[in-house]
Formats: structure tokens, C-alpha cells, sequence
């Protein structure tokens, strides 16, 4: 089996994690075997500073890639054998923010259509709360793997994930989206109701 990847299961989080997604990773273990899946887990408050140190341990492992995922998300049982089938660098899902209007995260390139569920579509951005990378990649990108930073025309936050599509992108490596499992992991939200008061006509 040694000639298998190895894939470190990097996931940033706080002191606690979702009860869903660690039910999720549970089956992504089991169900992954025989490839060897360490699991990483950073703690913090600043998630590219999560990032960055999941990024060391999966070095100290030994990975060929590290999948990330996020501890808000939900994953089917074979997503870590259904990314390495594609034989990508850079390789993931996509999904909604789990805020109103839940609009989808991530960029496709001009004319690529992410809702055609099963196509691999390449990506100008993609979220890093499912994606999978080759550990070489990490080779090209000079200083911290995951930075934040500004756009010097908005003036807007750009996010540690989309910044670092920017930079891979620039060095060279193509970024892909995974439809089909798009539409099988989920974005944990949360929301609060209330009891409605009734109407006046009531």
C-alpha cells in the first residue's frame, strides 16, 4: 500500500467543533481506507493563521495532499477518493454561504457554468471549506501559504482563500470545481426563531 497517497485531513477550527461534521469525518475515514488520512486540526481565532499551521503539520505528516475542511461543513463518505480520481493540483466543492441570501462562494472562468451537476469546472476562486491540494503546490507560493488582503481598488478585505487562488493561479496551477459533490456537502448555519406574535385580526 505504500504506494498510495497520503492525505492530511486539515481542519482550523475553535475549541469545539459541529456535531454534524464530526459525523462527517468519522465516515470520510472509514470510508477512505486504505489510504493513510492523518488528521490535523489548528486552533485560532484568525482562520489564515489555522490555515497556515495545517499547512506545517501536513509537511511534518508526510502528505502527498491535504484536504481541507471546514468545521461548519458536511461531506459524503467518499469525498477524499472522488477528489483524488480527478487527478488535480488544486481540487474541490463549492457551496452557499450560510447567511441570507445564501448566494454560492467561489468564481467560475467566463462561460463555465457551476450548476451543471457532475461536470468538473474550472475555477477562477474556490472556498477552502472542501478543497483538496497537492502539497507541491506549497513549493510555489513564496511567504505564508494563507494571507489576508486588500484590494487596493475597493478598498475590500480579500479573503485568505481567494487570495490564495490569486496566487496560485499567477504561478500557474489551474483551479477546479467538483459539481457533482457540490450538491452533496452542506454549509452549516445557524438561525434563531421565535414564537409570532399573532395579528391584530387575530
Amino acid at each position: 500500500m505504500s504506494d498510495l497517497p497520503r492525505v492530511a485531513l486539515c481542519f482550523p477550527s475553535g475549541d469545539m467543533v459541529h456535531a454534524d461534521f464530526a459525523l462527517s469525518l468519522a465516515g470520510l475515514c472509514a470510508a477512505s481506507h486504505p489510504i493513510d488520512t492523518p488528521i490535523v486540526n489548528a486552533k485560532s481565532s484568525i482562520v489564515a493563521e489555522a490555515r497556515n499551521r495545517c499547512v506545517e503539520l501536513a509537511r511534518e505528516h508526510q502528505a502527498d495532499f491535504m484536504l481541507f475542511l471546514d468545521s461548519d461543513m458536511v461531506f459524503p463518505r467518499n469525498t477524499v477518493l472522488q477528489l483524488l480520481a480527478h487527478d488535480k493540483d488544486i481540487v474541490g466543492a463549492t457551496y452557499p454561504r450560510r447567511v441570507p441570501p445564501h448566494n454560492v462562494l467561489g468564481a467560475s472562468l467566463p462561460d463555465a457554468r457551476i450548476e451543471r451537476d457532475g461536470a468538473l469546472v474550472e475555477m477562477r476562486h474556490v472556498p477552502t471549506g472542501c478543497l483538496m491540494i497537492r502539497m507541491s503546490v506549497f513549493d510555489a507560493l513564496p511567504g505564508l501559504s494563507f494571507r489576508f488582503r486588500m484590494d487596493p481598488d475597493t478598498g475590500a478585505l480579500v479573503g485568505e482563500d481567494y487570495d490564495f487562488c490569486d496566487r496560485a493561479r499567477a504561478a500557474g496551477f489551474t483551479i477546479w470545481c467538483d459539481t457533482r459533490l457540490s450538491f452533496e456537502v452542506g454549509h452549516i448555519g445557524q438561525s434563531i426563531h421565535h414564537l409570532q406574535r399573532p395579528s391584530a385580526a387575530s
